[in-house]
């Protein structure tokens, strides 16, 4: 699969990783797809990194692929943190609203920053940008 493929299909990995979430589609089958999902989602971006530090791309596209990809880690290090709280200690006062709302906002910053890349990196393979 072309990159410029592949760097689409990582924000529409993440579009999806937002919207399926286990609220909307129950707990046992929203669950399970939002867990591979994220799976997916690191695995991509962790691909994504290695294929553009390959290419002579502009620097910044290379920073913000890494960037990405190590908010997919941190995303997984919450989101395991959240079940684990929400299944181990769901009377816990604070912590579990905190981290969901560290999760909602480290997935917002995925799917723009993949946005991101997917586009530049477009721009610059069609020439479109010195």
């Amino acid at each position: 699969m072309p990159l410029w493929s592949e760097l689409y299909n990582t924000v529409w990995l993440a579009f999806f990783g937002c919207v399926l979430i286990p609220r909307w589609m129950g707990s046992r089958i929203g669950l399970a797809a939002h867990v591979l999902l994220g799976l997916a989602m690191l695995v991509v971006t962790l691909t994504n990194v290695k294929r553009l530090a390959v290419l002579p791309v502009p620097e910044r596209l290379k920073r913000i692929s890494r960037v990405t990809a190590g908010f997919s880690v941190f995303q997984l290090v919450v989101g395991l943190a959240l079940g684990g709280v929400a299944h181990l200690a769901p009377n816990l006062p604070y912590a579990s609203p905190v981290l969901r709302g560290i999760h909602a906002v480290c997935a917002l910053a995925i799917l723009s920053q993949a946005s991101s890349v997917a586009t530049a990196y477009d721009m610059w393979e069609e020439k479109e940008f010195g």
